[in-house]
């Protein structure tokens, strides 16, 4: 990575300047990635799609000269001055989704490398002694990616709690009375100066190497400054409306929507806030919406096959609908659905093995509906990897967040678990764990080595990650030779972006296809109730069949908490007996559909089919 030198860089400069800079290196110069850091005037930057009525005091930054300007990424509306410096990172990242998080983790470990204890917060925050001292942002140009972070090191506190409209909602989130209360200076935690502080972020991202921008240069990024310096690049995103939407959702933030409706029909819509983009708002959202009818159906069927996520980050075509039209009628629980909870003498047995042994289920942490059933049986489903999972997957009720570090005496917990329960068939699964540089492959081969070594006779199925589709990484467990090894699809093809987070439906029949071709059973499974149609789940059937799995199970999505996805329909169970009659003439070998099937319910009696 680069330094960018400009020229004349103690000039003092407005904002759209520095924008104008990361607009024109993205375009021009793809041969390295590059950084530079840069400080301004007091000044209010808005995100991309907000309102300037809504978040600048400009009555007050009227009086006191600070100057309002708007940059090109989403986010939230920040102030900056000299005490403030800013971060800009222009990068090839293909997958500007993963690298914003390593991005954001770098700073933050640069930070601490100069012995300020700073840790990453939320979607975006860099925070010191439970303060804000980051703020992040990103957008596309083209095939790059830039990110910037603003960081305060020695900010004039008092102008930034009263240039900005903060909402009463977003303070009380962040469980503080005022944005004074949120944020902290870098200066108040560190001996070093603003000027060595620079200079050590300097080396420590780049080193010694440079980049000088040319005379030629500079001339051409003044071209993009005075469009980003327009009022029309400022204002112009102030939209005329009828009717307001506004909600604030986890890992997307504040979206407003402003409507005009015309008999009936979106005339126009602008989507405004500190949300993130990914792509590109007006044409791959907003312009599939205008003149479609202004009914939950209508905007549904406008967004069909469109992956809202990658437009704006975090967000699903159920979010958006939500947003426009409030909570859908609740599907109340059919009586067939109804569970024996009444726990059993093995199933307290099962429960204090495992708990002896320290270890996690998916039982458990997934709520599984057939946990006592199994249980009682001595039969569960061992997860490795910890108890936190590195993706936010909609469905599933495993926590999320950053996982503690493998604990490297669990293969053999896991082992002498399996021995105690007397287990001939084991089920391992575990949490992706996307933050290792191996995604746990190694402590994937570990386990299944020490369940082998001290349970010779027991049969071993895995439910693997997709290791981001490293074929190496896979290849290292299958040479274990799992008696089977599984890896879900979870849903339909149309679904997928809207259910898991990080994984693909593509990638995830590789795997499958990848476990077949080394002579290993494998074994996948999906659920049904999220919307899919009966067309879809054969498909999905197909390409399971065309990749060479011929185990599969589905079952009913349970909806874990009201913050996950609500259920689209209950299945009745002569469906679910419709669709294993339908696998089965299809060509799978063995199948387990019904309403409170899980991947592993049963698992054992594949062994004997």
């Amino acid at each position: 990575m680069k330094y960018l030198m400009l020229p004349q860089a103690d000039r003092p400069r407005l904002l759209p300047f520095y924008f104008a800079v990361e607009e024109y290196v993205a375009n021009t110069y793809t041969d390295d990635d590059y950084f530079f850091i840069w400080r301004v005037e007091p000044t209010v930057m808005l995100g991309r799609n907000q309102l300037v009525e809504s978040e600048v005091n400009t009555d007050y930054c009227r009086t006191n000269g600070i100057h309002i300007f708007r940059r090109k990424s989403g986010g939230g509306c920040i102030y900056a001055d000299m005490g403030c410096m800013q971060f800009s990172y222009i990068s090839d990242a293909g997958n500007v989704e993963a690298a914003f998080p390593r991005y954001m983790e770098t700073v933050a470990a640069m930070l601490r490398s100069v012995g300020v204890d700073a840790e990453r917060s939320g979607r975006n925050d860099i925070l010191v002694g439970g303060r804000k001292v980051a703020g992040s942002a990103y957008y596309r140009i083209g095939r790059r990616s830039v990110l910037h972070n603003s960081l305060l090191f020695d900010t004039t506190l008092d102008h930034l709690s009263q240039a900005l409209n903060v909402p009463k909602e977003k303070l009380q989130s962040k469980g503080v009375a005022s944005v004074r209360q949120r944020v902290t200076n870098v200066g108040d935690h560190t001996r070093l100066t603003i000027d060595e502080f620079i200079a050590h972020a300097r080396r420590h991202f780049c080193g010694d190497s440079v980049r000088v921008l040319s005379a030629d240069d500079m001339g051409r990024i003044a071209e993009i400054e005075r469009r980003l310096a327009s009022p029309e690049f400022v204002y112009g995103k102030n939209p005329r409306h009828a009717v307001v939407r506004k909600m604030r959702f986890a890992d997307v933030g504040t979206i407003e929507a402003y409507i005009e409706v015309k008999n009936n029909a979106i005339a126009d819509i602008n989507l405004v806030g500190d949300f993130f983009m990914s792509g590109d708002i007006d044409n791959q959202l907003i312009a599939p919406m205008l003149h479609r009818p202004f009914t939950r159906e209508g905007v549904a069927e406008a967004l069909a096959g469109t992956d809202v996520g990658a437009v704006v980050r975090g967000l699903t075509a159920d979010r958006l609908l939500r947003l426009l039209f409030g909570r859908p009628a609740h599907v109340m629980k059919p009586d067939w659905l109804k569970i024996d909870l009444r726990a059993k003498g093995s199933t307290g047995e099962t429960a204090g093995i495992i708990e002896r042994h320290r270890l996690n289920t998916i039982c458990t942490s997934g709520l599984c509906p057939n946990r006592h059933e199994c249980w009682a049986a001595r039969t569960a489903t061992i997860m490795i990897g910890g108890d936190v999972c590195t993706r936010n997957c909609r469905f599933c009720n495993t926590l999320s967040g950053r996982p503690k570090p493998l604990d490297p005496m669990e293969p053999g917990h896991v082992a002498a678990t399996v021995k105690a329960l007397g287990l001939r068939y084991a089920v391992i699964t575990s949490v992706d764990r996307d933050d290792l540089p191996d995604y746990g492959a190694a402590h994937w081969v570990e386990t299944i080595k020490a369940i082998g070594r001290l349970n010779p006779e027991t049969r071993i199925e895995v439910l693997l990650p997709d290791f981001m589709g490293r074929a190496d990484l896979l290849g290292m467990v299958l040479d274990t030779r799992p008696y089977v090894a599984g890896h879900n699809l979870e849903t339909v093809r149309r679904l997928t972006p809207s259910v898991r987070s990080v994984a693909s439906y593509d990638r995830s029949l590789d795997v499958l296809r990848a476990i077949a071709a080394r002579g290993i059973s494998a074994k996948t499974g999906f659920m049904v109730g999220l919307g899919e149609t009966d067309e879809e789940v054969e498909q999905t059937m197909d390409d399971i069949l065309s990749t060479g799995c011929r185990r599969l199970t589905i079952g009913q999505y349970l909806q874990p908490t009201a913050r996950h996805l609500p259920v689209a329909a209950y299945i009745h169970p002569d469906k679910f007996a419709d669709y294993r009659k339908t696998a089965l003439a299809k060509g799978f070998e063995h199948v387990e559909s019904g309403p409170l099937v899980r991947s592993s319910y049963h698992a054992e009696r594949a062994a004997t089919d």
